[in-house]
């Protein structure tokens, strides 16, 4: 007698089935000599903001890669593994195991990397692979592949300190027609461990704008009045240039900011200067 059984029950069945050989086939080893796996777990935290969780890394900052490798068992895996961090340009860092600083937490991996000023923008996706070189065990920790959950490179941000002067004087009061000098140094180097690198805001746009205190436009931006390109000297290591204060400015409260961007996209914004324009 043929037994009739529903489409629906057929493919539960099958489904049960296929579901406990998957099940034993990733706990029956594929040769007697294959490894166990080792179980790594991995973050990021900022160097520079304390080594804090957090999302954004700028570029010049340092990301300081955390791992904790353990055997399938829970002890932690010992000193002999070797760990590494893979990022996606391909570059490799060893990691080394030091003690936690708060008294009491195991033993844990890190490496640390200082972004370079040119990297690319967005975010960013690692891997961190371990192996135990005496016996062969294994594992790698992929991150959750969300924005949310990878970090992401931002653009530096030069803040320089602007000075302006008129006929070679500081003073907050001018008139109109007055020829200004603006003066914005920038600091070139970026800390990287005992030493510094040259940061690439030789090469870029940068101007000076002059707009009416506290008037912005849409954006939240000052609403500019006037606006000069500075360019950058060498020898002092500032970007400079000269701005005329129009003849037909109304008296009152007005300042001076310098914004722009290098060649990488980095972003310039200083504090503005206040200043009073005279009758």
């Amino acid at each position: 007698m043929m037994h009739m059984y529903s489409t629906k029950a057929w493919t539960a069945g099958l489904v049960l089935i296929s579901g406990l050989w998957l099940t034993a086939a990733a706990r029956v080893p594929l040769n007697a000599t294959s490894p166990s796996v080792l179980l790594v777990n991995g973050d990021t935290v900022s160097a520079n903001e304390g080594c804090i969780v957090t999302g954004q890394y700028p570029r010049g900052t340092m990301i300081v890669f955390r791992a904790e490798v353990r055997t399938e068992n829970g002890t932690l895996a010992p000193p002999t593994d070797k760990v590494s961090v893979h990022l996606s340009d391909g570059k490799t860092l060893p990691m080394i195991d030091i003690p936690h600083p708060f008294p009491g937490k195991p033993m844990y991996w890190v490496a640390t990397w200082v972004i370079p000023m040119n990297a690319k923008l967005g975010t960013m996706t690692y891997t961190i692979t371990a192996t135990d070189s005496t016996n062969g065990e294994h594992g790698i920790f992929y991150p959750f592949p969300t924005p949310n959950s990878l970090p992401t490179i931002v653009p530096y941000t030069y803040t320089p300190t602007v000075s302006v002067t008129a006929a070679g004087k500081s003073t907050p009061f001018v008139k109109t027609d007055t020829w200004l000098t603006i003066n914005a140094p920038i600091d070139l180097s970026v800390p990287e461990g005992k030493k510094t690198v040259e940061v690439p805001l030789t090469q870029g746009q940068v101007s000076a704008e002059l707009g009416s205190a506290g008037v912005t436009t849409s954006s939240g931006t000052p609403k500019a009045i006037t606006t000069v390109a500075l360019h950058f000297d060498r020898v002092t290591k500032s970007w400079d240039g000269n701005l005329q204060v129009p003849s037909k400015t109304p008296p009152g409260a007005y300042e001076i900011e310098v914004t722009g961007h290098d060649a990488y996209g980095n972003v310039v914004d200083s504090t503005p200067v206040y200043l009073a324009v005279d009758e």
